[in-house]
Formats: structure tokens, C-alpha cells, sequence
């Protein structure tokens, strides 16, 4: 059951991301149709596994913009992101949220 529960919320990650680029593309509406159709297929999953989120968590209509669909599924990433201290870190060291050997165009930081 863990192991599931750690696999939607990879799938909550990749709908936050694509409804923030259908958002800043200004994508097709049926692209945050189906952002929202698998944001709710997840949370209705995880409420079953974690019946406590019912009362947090609410289902998206059909039509919500994406926004409204990125900042749900960051929402709901965040409550189960609680439960691992470390998440923050590790994701900021892959995404390259660290200092840099090299300044601007290769040059050397001692050089700028």
C-alpha cells in the first residue's frame, strides 16, 4: 500500500507539471480536462488509502484551469511530502538548485 501510495504521488508531480505548462502556453482546453479527469482519479485513490484526506482535499470540475489544477496537486503533494523530511533537499540537488563551479559562459566564479 506505501508503494502505491509513493507512485500517485509521482503521478501528482507530473499533473502539477503539465497543467503549469498548459497553463504558460495557454494549451487547448481539453489538455486541463484532462489534467483535472486524472488529478481526481488520484485523489479519490488516495482518499481511499488515506480516508483521512477526504475532509482536505476537494475533487476539481471538469473545467478548471490549469492553475487552479497545478496549485491543487502542489496542495495535496505538500500534505504527503510532510512525512518526508528530506524531499525538499534531494529535490532541490537533482533539479540543480546548488552553487555552480562556473559563472557566466564557463567563466570561473574567481574570474567574474
Amino acid at each position: 500500500m506505501e508503494n502505491e501510495k509513493v507512485k500517485l504521488i509521482n503521478v501528482l508531480r507530473r499533473i502539477a507539471r503539465a497543467a503549469g505548462y498548459a497553463a504558460w502556453v495557454k494549451a487547448q482546453p481539453d489538455a486541463s480536462k484532462f489534467c483535472a479527469a486524472q488529478y481526481n482519479k488520484v485523489l479519490a485513490r488516495l482518499t481511499e488509502l488515506e480516508p483521512s484526506i477526504n475532509s482536505l482535499f476537494t475533487p476539481l470540475s471538469e473545467d478548471a484551469s490549469p492553475e487552479v489544477i497545478r496549485i491543487a496537486a502542489r496542495d495535496v503533494l505538500a500534505y504527503f511530502e510532510a512525512d518526508e523530511p528530506e524531499a525538499g533537499w534531494s529535490y532541490g540537488r537533482r533539479f540543480g538548485c546548488r552553487p555552480h563551479r562556473f559563472g557566466i559562459k564557463g567563466v570561473p566564479m574567481s574570474a567574474c
